[in-house]
């Protein structure tokens, strides 16, 4: 009964010793972990998932078929006359059919679902699938006999409507209506473009036949080459892949609008990778921009070799080819606060201020001798130096520890909570009498 009774009040000092301890130890343990990094800005709250009811699905649908309405009845906007050798005719397409001379007429022929046209005096022809020219060509030598006296031809008066399919990485996938004069960037636009997920450099456009073309949509947007950015047709499926989680990957730091996990390319250098993901802006310092690589020595340890690299266009490390595992630092315009504050979070990066500065921000008691205490993480660096007057730089950690107020307040909280624990034992006559 002794051991028992000696057991319930040792169990509740240890607690006690722990959390005291972890509240001591707390801001170190923080600072020792750079992954804990904290953000820029928490979207978490805003773009919360919220239930989609009937009403609201059929209130979504009824505003497609409205769109869908407006855009058929609407003048088709082109980016060039329809080249009739390479213009592919189907279901829905509209000519004219005319004819000059001593008989002159005008008919209007439709292609039907059967990717078949009627054509006066001369009956069915097949035209689906095949070049506006090869089709303009067979009608003209086949109706020519009938109108001797006559010319005749065949134009191309409406484009027809078809569906494509859009699916993978892109925000809103599903089934799009589109034309043949749309491009497979356009219809990822309409399905809300591709997510940070995607890999836009070997996106597929799978034919109903069973072939597949790539397109390269980083190239497009940067260059805007037209030659792989093709025109897409009825029943194509525009599948954009996921970035491959294999070891062809670089970390991005520092910036958060273009920080995160990147998929490299074989031979591609810093400069054409920053290119690639906009992370170059006219504002950017290129000085403070440093890729870190793992050595040979280092393989066995975690982080990375202090040896960082400048990146500077006059320099030839802009040309240095990214190898997977590799870490590139950007400038950062903000500076992170965290602690004992009013407002914790990310602040304007302000040339030569200190971590008091930045602690008087975010409603820290920059008068309080707990202030000495501020320990500020420099990203660039990789460490941690304590002090109030500590110089701050982009992408900087400036963590405030807990007055002695508040580390009071905790603990008296905590020996509350110990004193229940032993009064409710002697009531339950654990104590004896």
């Amino acid at each position: 009964m002794e051991r028992i009774r000696y057991t319930l009040i040792a169990i509740p000092v240890v607690f006690f010793t722990q959390i005291v301890f972890a509240q001591l130890t707390d801001d170190e343990n923080f600072l020792s972990k750079k992954a804990n990094i904290p953000k820029a800005i928490d979207f978490s709250q805003i773009f919360k998932d919220e239930k989609t009811t009937r009403d609201d699905f059929e209130a979504l649908k009824k505003q497609k078929e409205a769109k869908l309405r407006e855009q058929m009845t609407q003048p088709v906007a082109l980016e060039k006359s329809v080249d009739p050798k390479t213009y592919i005719i189907g279901p829905g397409d509209g000519f004219s059919f005319n004819i000059w001379g001593a008989m002159e007429m005008q008919h209007a022929i439709y292609v039907n679902p059967e990717g078949k046209i009627l054509v006066p005096s001369v009956g069915e022809i097949l035209v689906a699938g095949r070049t506006l020219e090869g089709v303009q060509k067979e009608v003209i030598d086949k109706s020519q006999p009938y109108y001797e006296k006559s010319k005749v031809s065949l134009t191309l008066e409406s484009l027809r409507f078809f569906r494509v399919h859009v699916v993978g990485e892109v925000k809103f996938p599903g089934t799009y209506v589109a034309q043949a004069v749309n491009r497979i960037s356009e219809m990822i636009a309409i399905a809300g473009g591709v997510t940070e997920r995607a890999w836009k450099r070997e996106i597929e456009l799978r034919r109903i036949g069973g072939s597949c073309k790539l397109f390269d949509l980083d190239g497009f947007e940067q260059s805007g080459g037209l030659e792989e950015n093709l025109y897409v047709n009825g029943g194509d499926v525009v599948y954009v892949p996921p970035m491959t989680l294999s070891k062809d990957l670089v970390t991005v730091e520092g910036n958060f609008e273009t920080s995160g996990i990147y998929q490299i390319f074989p031979m591609e250098s810093v400069q054409e990778f920053l290119q690639r993901i906009r992370a170059l802006k006219k504002n950017t310092d290129l000085s403070k921009i440093f890729l870190l690589r793992r050595t040979e020595n280092d393989k066995n340890k975690k982080g990375f070799d202090r040896s960082i690299i400048p990146f500077h266009p006059d320099s030839i490390n802009h040309a240095i080819q990214l190898l997977p595992g590799d870490k590139i630092l950007l400038p950062s315009n903000f500076v992170y606060v965290k602690g004992s504050v009013l407002s914790p979070g990310a602040y304007p990066y302000l040339m030569n201020m200190q971590a008091r500065d930045y602690a008087g921000m975010a409603g820290g008691d920059y008068r309080s001798s707990d202030i000495k205490g501020i320990k500020v993480y420099h990203i660039r660096t990789g460490k941690t130096k304590k002090g109030a007057n500590e110089i701050i730089e982009p992408g900087d950690i400036v963590n405030i520890g807990q007055n002695l107020d508040e580390r009071l307040k905790n603990y008296f909280s905590i020996f509350s909570v110990l004193i229940s624990l032993l009064l409710a034992a002697k009531a339950a006559g654990i104590f004896g009498k």
